[in-house]
């Protein structure tokens, strides 16, 4: 009997070539935790290496391949060193999919489901090549346009993205056939991240029970909007003593911007802000982080959806968003959170001076933010989704 249960299930292969945390590996994490096993056979391709590496092995009931995506260090991405690398890579990418292909058929995998990392997408053109697998593409990020990219969207028995902004991307580049494109939410561990949680970020930021601190958590970089939270923080610190400003994150994720955090930190000095203003670098202890921060900053301007947002959400946090790609499809300004216009430090601060001065709006704000994720962005909702999409593409 236990046999005829595990011969109905639908097998499933979850490609991930990451080797650095990022919203894309939290999102894989997710749904190989939630994903219903009674209903799927689950099987997860892999890097043998990296900080994932333990957290992916962590995770059970899940058939484990390690593979080498030919991933290199940063120091080799540019240049023509970079090129030459590129080329040497491809060996340990073709023959990985040449052996997962192997362990495709062997164990009937019907379902294979990729992210548009570019590894990612060429080792699923190599796979689906060899062994005519449906897959599933999943966008996370803006419309990069490069011919395994146009390949690997032509080919896809299926598109998912993970907001509608970013499905308006690719339709505006590639026309009205990726309207097909669904829209599927992001979701996070409301259990995870909640109100209530206990933490000493506060102290360790030097902010007291009577400060508000203001944070940003993102990886370093121009499209981040740290320049613009610190411009607003000058305006909101000579106003009030009480606001302290933490900028949480770094840029070991691959970055060109190796001048950006040495500029921000002179904008600290130029501005006086040393005392008001700290630097926790990357912090893996991120609902620790939310449950520490009064107010939680997206400043970014090309952001696809904003998975902070919805983690400080989920933790009562008032989340203030840039009005720019994903952010407006989760924040409801004035019900649920704030918007202000990207790259409006004016805007930003005259928000962030109301929170400060008004602890029942903070508190009215972010209750109804809670609210908002556990209706709307619950892992729990994505998983469904993306299992329909599986039971779509096996039939």
């Amino acid at each position: 009997m236990e046999s005829e249960t595990m011969a109905e299930r639908t097998r499933i292969l979850l490609l991930d070539t990451n080797d650095a945390m990022g919203g894309v590996a939290q999102a894989h994490l997710l749904l190989l935790r939630t994903f219903d096993r009674a209903r799927f056979d689950v099987h997860l391709a892999f890097l043998g290496h990296g900080v994932l590496r333990p957290l992916f092995e962590s995770i059970p009931e899940v058939t484990r391949w390690k593979m080498e995506a030919g991933t290199k260090s940063v120091k080799w991405c540019s240049g023509w060193r970079g090129r030459v690398m590129d080329a040497l890579t491809l060996v340990p990418l073709v023959f990985s999919a040449i052996l997962l292909a192997y362990r495709c058929r062997r164990v009937r995998i019907q379902v294979i489901h990729t992210s548009d990392k570019k590894r990612s997408l060429l080792l699923t053109l190599l796979l689906h090549r060899l062994t005519r697998i449906p897959y599933l593409y999943h966008i996370h990020n803006n419309y990069i346009d490069y011919p395994n990219n146009r390949h690997a969207l032509a080919r896809a028995a299926l598109l998912v993205a993970n907001s509608a902004e970013m499905r308006r991307d690719f339709v505006d580049h590639l026309g009205p056939a990726m309207a097909r494109i669904r829209v599927v939410y992001n979701g996070i561990d409301t259990q995870q991240f909640h109100p209530g949680l206990t933490s000493g970020f506060r102290g360790e930021m030097g902010a007291t029970v009577d400060d508000v601190l203001i944070g940003i958590t993102s990886r370093l970089a121009p499209d981040k909007g740290q320049e613009t939270f610190l411009r607003a923080a000058a305006i909101v610190a000579r106003a009030e003593p009480r606001a302290r400003f933490v900028i949480v994150g770094d840029d070991s994720i691959f970055s060109e911007n190796g001048d950006y955090i040495p500029q921000l930190k002179r904008f600290v000095s130029e501005h006086d802000l040393s005392q008001r203003v700290v630097f926790a670098g990357f912090r893996s202890d991120m609902a620790g982080v939310y449950a520490g921060l009064d107010v939680l900053v997206n400043a970014a301007w090309r952001e696809a959806f904003g998975l902070v947002v919805t983690e400080a959400m989920a933790c009562g946090k008032v989340a203030v968003g840039a009005a720019a790609g994903g952010i407006p499809e989760i924040i409801t300004h004035g019900c649920d959170g704030f918007l202000f216009p990207p790259q409006d430090a004016q805007k930003l601060a005259e928000i962030l001076l109301e929170l400060v001065r008004r602890p029942e709006l903070r508190s009215t704000i972010g209750a109804a933010a809670r609210q908002t994720v556990v209706d709307r962005f619950s892992i729990q909702t994505m998983a469904r989704a993306i299992e329909q999409a599986y039971t779509e593409l096996a039939k």
